[in-house]
């Protein structure tokens, strides 16, 4: 077998010679590619039960690359497709002062900019109103969480003060790394309002090998592309983050199709791990 670095490999090589109509491992957030792995599928139904029962504040946690922003697109698509809902998702809150910030989030629900913070918190009270009168549940996500400093943390809190003796008028989901964790550590009167809290970890090796499976099938190939001891160094280049299994993945097929093999083992998949290290 030829020896194939990462960095040799030719990216625009015909991959449905692996039996794949297209990249499985594209780095790009295709909803169509999403592998629910437990943890995945506990968080969404954590935070759906949050949001339906319009108890306020749903927090997630995660490092870089376990899939946050993947369930942040995953459930602002499938509440921008309700007529009941009227949602709005902001992927990276990086404003200057907690006013910035509340106008971002009026503009993405449509609400014209008001000269000051008291005049724009009231055009949204009045929204949040209004949508009650629709029978609307009004859903802000906010991925990134972590950019946000102290006062914006504040705004939350107030934006939270708009409810019914039952319910919030408001329904805020935020995602962020663990830095967030701490953040909130710091601010025990928002953190106490949060009605669901969810970790995303690594996956274990199963679900890694369910994972990639799972793409390839999506992608069009049925059968096992990587031998047993392929997966296995798989997963110990990637520790489980599914970014760093589709930045893997992303190479060595590639490098498959160069090296004319149908079955990716363990030194190749070693290979191209080094190259990408």
């Amino acid at each position: 077998m030829a020896t194939t670095a990462a960095n040799d490999v030719d990216m625009n090589v015909d991959l449905s010679v692996l039996g794949v109509q297209e990249p499985p491992f594209s780095l790009s957030p295709d909803p169509r590619y999403f592998y629910l792995s437990s943890q995945h599928r506990t968080t969404l139904s954590k935070t759906n039960y949050t949001v339906a029962q319009q108890q306020g504040l749903a927090v997630i946690f995660g490092d870089i690359g376990t899939g946050k922003t993947t369930i942040a697109r995953r459930l602002f698509q499938q509440y921008d497709d309700r007529p009941d809902y009227s949602v709005a998702y902001i992927p990276t809150p990086h404003y200057r002062s907690a006013f910035q910030f509340l106008k971002a989030i009026c503009a993405e629900f449509g609400l014209p900019p008001k000269a000051s913070r008291p005049a724009q918190m009231g055009t949204f009270q009045t929204f949040l109103v209004d949508a009650l009168e629709r029978n609307q549940n009004v859903v802000l996500i906010v991925d990134e969480a972590q950019l946000l400093v102290g006062t914006q943390f504040e705004l939350i809190r107030q934006l939270l003060n708009f409810e019914l003796n039952d319910r919030k008028l408001l329904q805020i989901v935020i995602l962020g790394q663990n830095q967030l964790r701490y953040k909130l550590d710091q601010k025990p009167e928002l953190e106490s309002r949060a009605a669901a809290l969810s970790t995303l970890d690594p996956l274990d090796f199963p679900d890694t090998r369910s994972m990639v499976e799972f793409r390839l099938m999506v992608a069009g190939r049925r059968e096992p592309l990587f031998t047993d001891r392929g997966m296995g160094a798989v997963f110990d280049y990637s520790r489980g983050v599914p970014r760093r299994v589709c930045r893997l993945g992303l190479h060595v097929l590639p490098a498959a199709v160069q090296a004319g093999v149908q079955m990716i083992d363990e030194d190749l998949v070693m290979r191209v791990a080094e190259g990408l290290r």
